[in-house]
């Protein structure tokens, strides 16, 4: 039997790699960020303006604190001058569901585009992993606390007993703490200046010659955003009283470690899904009428509540991405198959024509 080679419908492929390449820069789309640097010890330098990956930041971290790597790094941003008196500690603000604080909201930093291709980052457990086996008679402080839940802020062992502002110093001028979105912002903002005053007491946190690791993530700058838009007034006064509440937390942290530390500042744009709010506020009570609540049912509240767990933002997230890509994946193969020429293309055509020939 003599069957002719198959020659494919070269539009239909080329059709079938511009619907896929227009996935991926969909996805790839939502992925920026920005690396900034509040500060850093003279034994640091960093110059340049080049891209670098969120997935080596724990590389950066771990060579400026002078401990091992294990990945090598393309990136240039960083050189270490002296590798014997390396800082201190790392600070690391991470700033959830924006791409950039913006040059108007006033933070003065050394930034470098940030490629995110980690959706939830290891950094702060890779480099404190590494701590723990450099220093294995610890002594180290080794902090991760996420600003919206206070619990964790007053369960550390680090800053012990901290006390809560009532109020800001700025006055608001297009916030509105009876919206949740701009109350749950002030709640963490106010979070994160009570930090600020119990780091220039000078008591929780002194210069000792041992490695310590600070990461505190800043949660509720997204959702205030996507309910009043990226460019409005009230998105602008937000970053703008964040960025004066960050230049306060460096100036605090520089001051207890004598300068030897390395304070970063990272922000992400990752697609993350928006919750609704809980009715149970970062202060332990409700937004509505009864009783009130103490840090032990709210914690018992948020670890049995199924609906808003942990875990529920990456399942959406996988959900969500798979069947997009599922349903567009499904629309580039339809479109190929309709543009399929049977005669040239369908091997089942060819082995069913009636003028297949055969040798006898």
């Amino acid at each position: 039997m003599t069957v002719s080679r198959i020659v494919p419908n070269k539009m239909a492929v080329t059709k079938a790699l511009f619907w896929i390449s227009f996935i991926i820069a969909v996805i790839g789309s939502n992925a920026e960020g920005e690396l900034s640097i509040l500060h850093s010890p003279d034994s640091l330098k960093f110059s340049g303006s080049s891209t670098t990956r969120e997935s080596l930041l724990k590389e950066i971290f771990s060579a400026a604190l002078g401990l091992s790597v294990e990945e090598n790094s393309e990136w240039k941003g960083m050189y270490v001058n002296d590798p014997f008196n390396t800082p201190e500690a790392v600070v690391e603000v991470y700033i959830d569901g924006v791409s950039s604080l913006g040059v108007n909201s006033g933070l003065k930093s050394k930034s470098y585009p940030l490629l995110v291709d980690e959706y939830e980052p290891d950094t702060y457990e890779a480099v404190k992993h590494r701590i723990k086996q450099r220093f294995t008679s610890g002594g180290n402080k080794l902090v991760n606390i996420k600003l919206s839940n206070r619990y964790e802020l007053e369960s550390s062992e680090v800053f012990g007993e901290v006390t809560y502002p009532k109020t800001l110093k700025q006055s608001l001028k297009h916030l509105k703490p009876s919206v949740d979105e701009d109350s749950n912002f002030l709640d963490e903002l106010k979070t994160l200046k009570a930090i600020t005053d119990k780091v220039s007491e000078g008591q929780a946190i002194t210069a000792d010659n041992i490695i310590d690791l600070f990461n505190f993530r800043f949660l509720s700058l997204h959702p205030l955003s996507d309910y009043y838009g990226s460019s409005s007034l009230e998105t602008k006064e937000a970053k703008k009283l964040l960025a004066e509440a960050l230049q306060e937390l460096s100036k605090a942290f520089v001051k207890a470690y004598d300068g030897s530390v390395l304070f970063t500042v990272v922000t992400t744009d990752v697609a993350h899904t928006r919750r609704a709010i809980r009715s149970v506020g970062a202060d332990g009570k409700q937004t509505g009428p009864g009783e009130e609540l103490n840090i032990k049912e709210y914690k018992a509240n948020n670890e049995t509540d199924d609906s808003y767990g942990a875990e529920y933002p990456a399942i959406f997230n996988i959900i969500l991405w798979f069947v997009l890509v599922m349903v567009f994946s499904l629309i580039a193969i339809v479109y190929a198959l309709m543009d399929m020429d049977p005669g040239r293309d369908s091997i089942i055509y060819r082995m069913t024509s009636t003028r297949m020939k055969k040798d006898n």
